[in-house]
């Protein structure tokens, strides 16, 4: 170890590389573009797989949602292909007399027409055509992360008592307050000629959660005041399972209580679709595990290239430095001394080309991923930085590939013998 470090050891090293700069040169190429490659596509693996998780990013993975779906069977007189959509009737059922279910959400559209049409809201002299959604208490605590930026949400006696409160996505409060949205607070929303206290202004946890609405840029309302008494009025359901209970417990009990009330047939599971969000991050994950495999897949065979043509430069410096090595052999260097030499070289080729690669790599994943985040691609490549983690795993990498491409032309030296070397000009 210390004839590794050694000053003697690296002076001699130093001056074999700087006698042969261009083949030096050269033999790092391969090295440099197999870590630049590799930096930058671990990069862009992270990005892209920062990007598909936040999807899910603050909704709870525990949650099953709802929508709606086609019987396949016909039941009791009725006809197959009969579009099935849990209403507010199921919900207030569910919410009372179900045993596995923990937290029940539920959310309705105010508009009266279209499940996710837009509904005509005045607050002062100005009016805007937004969504407008009744939720119940549980959607915003258990269900969804709701970022309050201004003043409060909704309390849940206020939303359970139907008290004619609201609160106000960041972009909807942008429209009427553009200098200060934050005046929005305490004014009153004209909604279905009714004057809703706007009490807060809201925001979605992240770009990519919206479940079938988009909190910046709706209004929230509490859930009675959206299904003004029509108990048949479609609801968007979700659903949290008490602890000790499982998913699939949940969803069977609830699949159970919606056969009865809609007339399904019990064989009939397709009919109703629930969402896991928990599959939904399995399959994220799955995608996630594909992506970096295919990246060190090529990161690797980039990386072998390069080490395969360090190896077989350094053979061919074996041949050239024939007397050189012989030299050595005959006054007393021992084997040890003329691996140390060699695993030397080619270790230090190897890692002053890889820092240089991965170097430059982070550079431009840096540049990427600010450019990601002042344009549309910030939505698919999120974070594109390689971690610390696989920086140190890279340079320890390195070393390994320069020890093993050092192998063969240390066995090849090993095998000159001194008298045949000082023999052959």
């Amino acid at each position: 170890m210390r004839r590794l470090f050694g000053k003697e050891q690296w002076d001699e090293l130093w001056y074999t590389l700087r006698s042969n700069k261009k083949r030096s040169l050269v033999t790092s190429l391969g090295v440099f573009a197999g870590m630049f490659f590799f930096t930058v596509l671990m990069g862009l693996g992270i990005g892209l797989s920062n990007s598909a998780m936040s999807v899910l990013d603050g909704v709870s993975h525990e949650a099953v949602v709802y929508t709606p779906g086609r019987t396949t069977m016909p039941y009791q007189g009725y006809k197959a292909k009969r579009t099935i959509m849990p209403n507010y009737r199921d919900y207030h059922s569910l919410l009372y007399n179900a045993k596995t279910i923990k937290d029940l959400a539920a959310v309705v559209n105010y508009n009266e027409a279209e499940a996710f049409g837009d509904t005509q809201v005045r607050i002062g002299n100005k009016s805007k055509d937004v969504q407008v959604f009744g939720l119940s208490y549980s959607f915003s605590t258990s269900i969804i992360t709701v970022i309050v930026l201004h003043g409060r949400y909704m309390k849940e006696e206020e939303i359970e008592n139907g008290v004619p409160v609201c609160v106000i996505g960041v972009d909807v409060a942008e429209v009427f307050y553009p200098d200060d949205p934050t005046q929005v607070i305490g004014k009153y929303a004209d909604i279905g000629g009714v004057a809703y206290r706007v009490v807060g202004v809201v925001s979605r946890y992240s770009d990519a959660v919206k479940m079938g609405f988009d909190i910046n840029e709706s209004i929230q309302i509490p859930l009675k005041n959206a299904v003004k008494n029509n108990y048949d009025k479609f609801v968007m359901l979700m659903a949290n399972p008490k602890p000790g209970v499982t998913k699939d417990e949940m969803v069977d009990e609830i699949f159970s209580h919606l056969s009865r009330q809609h007339h399904i047939h019990p064989e009939d599971t397709d009919s109703i679709i629930p969402l896991e969000t928990g599959t939904s991050i399995e399959m994220l994950n799955m995608i996630r595990r594909g992506i970096f495999i295919l990246i060190w897949i090529a990161g690797l065979g980039t990386i072998i290239s390069g080490v395969i043509g360090v190896s077989n430069i350094l053979l061919v410096t074996v041949r050239e430095r024939q007397r050189e090595i012989g030299v050595r052999r005959a006054l007393g260097a021992k084997p040890r001394d003329i691996t140390l030499q060699f695993m030397a070289e080619s270790v230090a080729i190897i890692l002053m080309a890889g820092i240089a690669g991965t170097l430059l790599g982070i550079i431009l994943t840096l540049a990427i991923g600010q450019v990601a985040e002042m344009t549309p691609i910030g939505d698919y490549l999120s974070r594109p930085y390689p971690t610390p983690a696989v920086l140190v795993f890279s340079v320890m990498l390195m070393i390994f590939c320069g020890v093993l491409a050092g192998l063969l032309p240390v066995r090849q030296a090993l095998k000159i013998k001194a008298i045949d070397a000082i023999r052959d000009e």
